[in-house]
């Protein structure tokens, strides 16, 4: 799994392609969306965001006998994100917003972060990944593939919320899971009120 930071001010892009051709020429209307916003944390991830699941077998996924829900909180591979700098502000709260760098989820389920690895390419089948907060231990995507995990830091200084904040990740299947390799990009962004 990687997981990928976004802590730019401008959290949206554009590439532009110009082609010129001597043929034809047609006329496109092109859509340009993009959010500044003031209130964002800059955040590194351990291992340069590269996070390395334990090998499994199928039969994990039959554990318990029905298997695993995306909310299930049985642990996983922890990792860190830490928090380096918000604007020099005092903040009340910091939010982690989590998502599918592909913005495409497995079918059936908003809560499982989806293997990118085709079955086609080697990847296992029916299997993602599921993340939760160390603090709350509640999977870090709500039904509806939103994200908001809160920290309250009302009542630390700045030196106190700027460190290290544990999450985990484990694998999640979405149908009967077949063997293969699972690779999940997942973005962060960290914003404060």
């Amino acid at each position: 799994m990687r997981i990928y930071q976004r802590c730019k001010f401008i959290t949206g892009g554009l590439i532009l392609l110009v082609g010129i051709s001597q043929i034809c020429t047609a006329d496109v209307d092109v859509d340009i969306q993009a959010n500044i916003i003031n209130n964002t944390c800059q955040v590194t991830v351990e291992n340069n965001g590269n996070i390395h699941l334990p090998i499994v077998t199928l039969s994990y996924f039959n554990t318990p006998p029905a298997g695993l829900s995306p909310t299930d909180d049985t642990g996983g591979k922890s990792f860190k994100i830490r928090v380096t700098d918000c604007n020099h502000a005092d903040a009340d709260n910091l939010h982690f917003r989590f998502s599918p760098r592909s913005g495409i989820f497995p079918p059936g389920s908003r809560q499982v972060f989806i293997n990118e690895t085709q079955p086609a390419q080697g990847g296992a089948g029916n299997v993602g990944v599921v993340i939760f907060s160390d603090a709350t231990h509640i999977n870090v995507l709500n039904a509806d593939g939103t994200s908001d995990v809160v920290y309250d830091v009302s009542a630390q200084s700045s030196s106190q919320y700027l460190t290290d904040y544990l999450f985990y990740a484990r694998y999640q299947n979405t149908g009967t899971a077949s063997a293969g390799l699972v690779t999940s990009n997942v973005l962060v962004d960290v914003t404060y009120d």
